[in-house]
């Protein structure tokens, strides 16, 4: 057929190509081919040298226009048959040289010079020439259709290349260059002379193994061009997904799937799943349900004789064949405990989701599937628990790392790196969240104190201001001016605080999860040996991005920083999450509670044992569950225990009731406690509006204030008694027990300078 008007830009009018050359032609953008200098007519490309990513170094040599490769800054012709650059006029001509004369075309198809024979130009018939010298065998006609053009500076010819091949290479140029990639006129060459030799059908069909560069710039092309047409609806009939068609990266496979219905129910849930996951890791939950999956259809395919291609005879029978093929796997150590509870619970989940997609129903792909092949809860194995958090870095070993950030910078990766590395560590925010910080995400407070704002996008938490150390801030900002001073024509809106390296020309894309941790890791492995505080050396394994994370929590935790602040500080939605990022230090915390208990007291100011080491486990544990917190003590009322402490059968009277107990910890509680006794019985007697029983029923009584100012001097009298290093060792106690306490009623608090990483750094 004739090139189509919306095709012409490319191929030029009035010659016949194929429907697929003409659609294909028909997207590649004519401003783009504009810009990128391309004549259908001659089928050269002469790329412009200023251009951003398909330019190229012209000679400095004043009027040379010739192009230069490699670190040189003249060309070759300057460079040999002047004296010196600055005596040649340029142009490529050498004196001497005869200009050729206006005449009859070279004949190889690609080369648009006029002949300097009676066959070819000078160039060409010099090449003719060797190659008949070489080869016996010199086939001249081939040889015609396949030579290459002799390019001018920054030209490269598409000339005696098929049409649809010259389609494609267009194509992915500008896909390519729309990434934000880099392309050197030399690669572009060795493609278009790689085509002409090998004149394949397609792009796809040529050599893509090859470890050149030409090579790998192909592969993007033939990437690019599959993806041409490529949608949802017609990727959702294959069998391994490109999930760029989703706008997701990677791929979705389902042929581990054998089951001819299960693997279509697959497809159908994936087509379904897919748009309601968000963020860059959107397919990773897709990946680990056809993985469970892929286990049932290995179940049915070993214990069935049709294997399990027929869902109507599927049964009870074969969810049971499964369940306990995953435990023989996990019993044999092929499969950890954790993952057969999650496969198993997977694949509950699935079925049931088959189910409520209409999939088992006449005409579906699971049609006639028994209600029976399904797990009930019961099946599902109990899910291991979860092992204490210590994910955290040791503090001598974080200090190391410190001072190897500089090796990282200029040894291992780039400045981007170390800076993103050094933000996780001081923000605990998680490595995604740093790498996508935009350009303007640092603010300053009412107070003036700086603030970073940051996307939480696992939780879709947009917009979130997290209070961040002055050292930091700076941090931040000697990057944003020396992005600004690397980018500085792109919009403030449009940078980002952490621009990649590769294929950015103007900033607009961030470095990668991906690329952070696979630098990360070739700094840790590069680092001599990190030392504990003791000597040994400590596992390079367990140092990850995360690991941060959970530092900032722990470095948080032990700052006495409350949980319900934690949590707000790592933007957890639950509390429960918060408890899973640090511990509290088991024999730190026992040696404590042990040494305020010995200062512990009834409500008479007795004191109640003076031995805390003494008592058994058993016994320490017999106590935990037997008392509750309340203000300014514990309660042992087992109504009220059981109770959770919300249910006190004498309405709170602790200071009068022999189940309450308190000790030396909760003296600043009880102090405070009692000056808002003798407030509010200020301001109850200075009250004149209020009955006579209404003022008896709120002033507190003089027996409780009495009791509270006993029970105070009674502590303080015992304090007095220790010595000065006893007393010193009781006051770290109290600051470790109060810490950690559950509940701190009645304390007034105030808001606490954060734990700095690196205190060293001058703010």
């Amino acid at each position: 057929m004739a090139v189509p008007a919306d095709a012409a830009h490319v191929l030029g009018a009035g010659c016949d190509v194929e429907p697929t050359v003409a659609r294909l032609a028909a997207v590649i953008d004519p401003a783009f081919l504009a810009e990128a200098g391309w004549d259908p007519v001659t089928r050269v490309l002469s790329l412009p040298s200023e251009h951003s990513q398909l330019g190229w170094r012209m000679c400095q040599t004043q009027g040379c226009g010739n192009q230069v490769y490699g670190h040189d800054r003249t060309c070759g012709m300057c460079r040999t048959s002047m004296a010196s650059p600055e005596d040649h006029q340029g142009g490529g001509a050498v004196e001497g040289v005869v200009p050729l004369q206006p005449g009859r075309l070279c004949q190889v198809e690609a080369c648009g010079r006029a002949r300097r024979n009676r066959r070819y130009c000078r160039a060409h018939d010099e090449r003719w020439r060797d190659q008949r010298r070489t080869d016996p065998g010199f086939d001249e006609r081939r040889w015609r259709r396949i030579e290459p053009a002799i390019e001018g500076a920054g030209q490269v010819s598409l000339h005696g290349i098929p049409a649809l091949l010259v389609a494609e290479v267009l194509y992915g140029l500008q896909q390519r260059t729309r990434d934000g990639a880099l392309t050197g006129t030399a690669r572009l060459r060795q493609i278009a002379w790689e085509l002409r030799r090998e004149q394949p059908v397609s792009l796809a069909g040529s050599d893509l193994n090859g470890r050149g560069d030409q090579h790998k710039v192909l592969r993007c092309f033939v990437r690019h061009v599959q993806r041409a047409f490529r949608t949802p609806e017609t990727e959702r009939v294959k069998d391994v997904w490109d999930l760029a068609v989703f706008g997701l990266p990677g791929r979705l496979t389902f042929t581990q799937i054998s089951q001819a219905w299960l693997r279509e129910a697959a497809k159908r849930w994936a087509a379904d799943d897919l748009p309601r996951r968000r963020g860059k890791n959107a397919a990773g939950p897709a990946h680990h349900y056809l993985t469970s999956l892929a286990s049932l259809s290995e179940s049915l395919r070993a214990t069935r004789t049709d294997h399990g291609n027929d869902p109507a005879v599927l049964g009870r029978g074969d969810i049971d064949a499964f369940l306990q093929r995953m435990a023989f796997l996990a019993a044999e150590g092929q499969l950890s405990t954790d993952a057969r509870t999650r496969r198993c619970r997977e694949v509950r989940q699935l079925l049931v989701r088959f189910r409520a997609l209409g999939l088992t129903r006449a005409g579906g792909p699971a049609a006639g599937l028994g209600d029976d092949f399904a797990l009930v809860t019961s099946d599902i194995p109990q899910k291991p628990e979860d092992p204490e958090p210590n994910r955290d870095l040791p503090a001598e070993i974080l200090r190391q790392l410190c001072d190897h950030l500089p090796a990282l910078e200029h040894s291992i990766s780039c400045r981007e790196i170390r800076v993103a590395v050094e933000l996780i560590m001081d923000t605990g925010r998680r490595p995604d969240e740093i790498c996508a910080l935009p350009w303007d995400c640092l603010e300053y407070d009412e107070d003036r104190l700086p603030v970073l704002v940051y996307d939480n996008h696992k939780n879709a938490r947009l917009g979130r201001r997290l209070p961040i150390a002055q050292a930091t801030a700076d941090l931040i900002s000697e990057q944003k001016d020396h992005v600004r001073t690397r980018f500085p024509d792109t919009m403030l809106a449009e940078l980002k605080l952490l621009p990649a390296a590769y294929a950015n020309p103007h900033g607009r894309r961030a470095i990668t999860e991906n690329q952070l941790g696979a630098r990360h890791r070739a700094w840790i492995d590069s680092l001599p040996s990190l030392l504990r505080t003791d000597g040994t050396e400590y596992d390079k394994a367990r140092i990850v991005p995360y690991a941060y994370r959970h530092s900032y929590a722990q470095r948080h935790a032990d700052a006495g920083v409350p949980i319900d602040v934690l949590g707000s500080l790592l933007n957890h939605v639950s509390l429960n999450t918060t408890k899973g990022y640090y511990r509290v230090g088991g024999a730190r915390r026992r040696e404590a509670v042990d040494r305020v208990a010995t200062m512990q007291f009834d409500r008479h100011g007795n004191r109640i044992w003076r031995q805390a080491q003494q008592l058994l486990d058993s016994e320490r544990a017999r106590r935990a569950i037997g008392e509750v917190a309340v203000p300014f003590g514990i309660c042992a009322e087992p109504s009220n225990v059981k109770a959770g402490g919300q249910s006190c059968p004498f309405r709170f009277r602790c200071a009068g009731c022999d189940h309450f107990r308190t000790d030396v910890s909760y003296l600043p509680d009880l102090q405070a406690y009692l000056d808002d006794l003798l407030r509010n019985r200020e301001r109850v007697l200075a009250a004149s509006d209020i009955d006579d029983w209404a003022r008896a029923e709120a002033m507190p009584s003089d027996d409780e204030i009495g009791r509270i100012r006993r029970l105070i001097a009674r502590i303080t009298t015992g304090l007095d008694e220790l010595t000065a290093t006893e007393r010193e060792h009781l006051e770290q106690a109290v600051t470790v027990v109060r810490r950690h306490r559950a509940v701190m009623l009645g304390m007034p608090r105030i808001r606490q300078a954060l734990p700095d990483l690196r205190p060293e750094r001058t703010a």
